[in-house]
């Protein structure tokens, strides 16, 4: 990867002291990738310049960030994007990897996203307008945390999470769509939480080892939980909109709590004042926040 000519800290501070001694570059190479970690991804590349000590420093970051935030040109964006990885030590493991990609092609992602999980990456964190299918995911024995934003989830992602990714236990979904009925199955998974989604279709949870289940502000009535025998804390928030049909929208909150029955701590949050559903307790102000034995 070809670096910039010119690197923003002054010369003085890039030493580490006013009188010339470079005592930043004596530190370990872990804690100069924490120093790193601060930094924009092209400013961390750009470290490369300061002197021989920092040339091949970033190969081995424990982090990988692409961020379309941090370039104007789309074909930069993806130059860096592919250098960056191609580049990168395949023998270090990554810690995390953050790809904010509002402006880059399905498919260039889809390799982004391949390649850091061969890197062996525990936390991976998409964002951006795309939509992502099964190929985004490769197999992976390291990944424990995934968090997605406003991506359009398709048909089969959910498959290799369930039984490709086996110590994957924590999964977020943030502005997120569904285009098809899905199933969130994995037998390793302890934390998911749902927030400002929109399913057009429908999901089922039946994460048997599920421990923590949040699902916020989001069009629920196509989700069904069940067997999840080990969950201690649901959290429920229910959107304002669906209890406008108070006949069709019951059947579908009973199947959301279909697998909440285990749970020792369960919070239904709704907007009461706009009920009317007759007996159902669990809509009554005696339920908006439960705490079951």
């Amino acid at each position: 990867m070809s670096a910039p000519t010119s690197f923003p800290c002054g010369s003085k501070s890039a030493r580490g002291s006013m009188n010339g001694v470079d005592r930043l570059s004596s530190l370990s190479d872990d804690l100069l990738h924490h120093v790193m970690s601060f930094l924009p991804m092209p400013e961390v590349v750009r470290t490369s310049l300061l002197s021989p000590r920092w040339r091949n420093l970033w190969y081995s970051t424990p982090f990988i960030r692409i961020d379309s935030q941090d370039f104007v040109d789309k074909r930069k964006l993806e130059n860096f994007g592919d250098c960056l990885l191609l580049l990168h030590d395949r023998t270090t493991s990554l810690d995390e990897a953050r790809i904010s990609a509002h402006c880059v092609n399905d498919t260039k992602c889809s390799v982004w996203i391949r390649h850091a999980i061969m890197h062996k990456v525990r936390l991976l964190h998409i964002s951006g307008s795309l939509s992502l299918d099964r190929t985004a995911i490769f197999p992976s024995r390291h990944l424990k945390t995934i968090r997605l934003q406003s991506v359009m989830l398709k048909h089969g992602l959910f498959r290799p999470l369930n039984y490709d990714c086996p110590v994957l236990e924590h999964l977020e979904l943030e502005w997120c769509g569904f285009c098809d009925h899905e199933e969130v199955s994995s037998r390793s998974l302890k934390v998911l939480h749902i927030s400002d989604c929109h399913l057009t279709s429908g999901l089922l949870i039946c994460a048997r080892n599920l421990t923590h289940l949040s699902i916020l502000d989001t069009e629920i009535g196509g989700i069904v939980t069940s067997d999840l025998s080990c969950l201690v804390t649901a959290l429920i928030s229910l959107i304002p909109k669906y209890f406008h049909h108070k006949y069709t929208v019951v059947d579908h909150h009973l199947h959301l709590l279909d697998g909440l029955s285990h749970a020792t701590t369960l919070e239904l949050l709704a907007p009461l004042h706009e009920v009317r559903m007759g007996s159902f307790l669990f809509l009554t102000p005696m339920m908006k926040h439960a705490q079951c034995c």
